[in-house]
């Protein structure tokens, strides 16, 4: 008759130190040592399982961080590029209000060798003297600035580009006066040449006045010849120093502005 096997109810341990110490012997009930080889279990599967869910979470906010830059970089990239359209919009519109200013004044044409009326000055000998004291206040005639010549009017030489004025060399914010009588019909900024100012004269002539340090006077204001209407500035992506550029022309042509007016100080290479 075979023999039952019996149900295990308890477990001894037995333990034994490294020393001349008695060994220790406990008695533990299966379901105790169940419980407690559950519990292990159960105590790694979590830890197993906590460390991926940490690893994704880990992910998912590096993710998340890199997003937040670039979102970050995208916004700052849609600001400049608005900044950018502002800027190129009000470039537009200065350029619209400049060509609008100057158009029917400053029209750049080829001035025949032969044609020299238009460059000769007045004749104020047979003029009446009240006649001869208004035409000359409303003629280009006044030295803007005092300095020195450092560039001359250049129309003819084909290996040059045209240059329709003189420059003259001063200390920046000196005082640029007005050769004569006249309305402003133009002060603002252009990339090129900085600040301009663009006088109406009669008798057809208008005065150009580049480069400035900054404009004391504003369009449609009257100016007086002699009036300071500005400062010798270097602005402008053309200017290379402090100097200004000074142009006259007469019914839409440039003219050499040593015909109308004489500088003491001169470059002469």
């Amino acid at each position: 008759m075979a023999h039952k096997k019996r149900k295990v109810k308890f477990y001894s341990f037995l333990i034994v130190p490294d020393s001349k110490d008695k060994p220790k012997n406990f008695t533990l009930s299966a379901l105790t040592v169940r419980m407690i080889i559950f519990v292990a279990f159960l105590i790694l599967v979590l830890i197993i399982a906590g460390a991926s869910t940490y690893w994704s979470v880990a992910a998912v906010s590096l993710d998340y961080m890199r997003l937040k830059e670039e979102n970050f970089e995208l916004r700052t990239s849609l600001k400049s590029m608005e900044g950018m359209k502002d800027d190129l919009s009000q470039m537009r519109k200065m350029n619209d209000k400049i060509r609008n200013t100057l158009t029917g004044y400053v029209q750049i044409e080829k001035i025949s060798e032969t044609d020299t009326a238009q460059n000769k000055p007045l004749d104020f000998d047979n003029l009446k003297p009240e006649k001869r004291r208004t035409i000359f206040n409303s003629i280009p005639s006044l030295l803007p600035v005092d300095g020195f010549k450092t560039r001359g009017y250049i129309v003819d030489d084909l290996l040059i580009d045209p240059h329709y004025g003189i420059d003259i060399a001063a200390s920046k914010g000196s005082p640029i006066k007005a050769t004569a009588d006249g309305t402003v019909i133009f002060a603002g900024w252009t990339l090129k040449s900085g600040y301009i100012l663009i006088i109406k004269h009669k008798y057809g002539y208008i005065s150009l006045y580049k480069h400035n340090q900054r404009n004391l006077v504003s369009v449609l204001e009257k100016v007086n010849k002699g009036q300071v209407i500005a400062l010798v500035g270097d602005t402008g992506e053309i200017s290379s120093g402090a100097h200004l550029h000074f142009e006259i022309w007469k019914n839409d042509q440039p003219i050499d502005p040593l015909l109308y007016v004489s500088t003491s100080k001169s470059n002469k290479n």
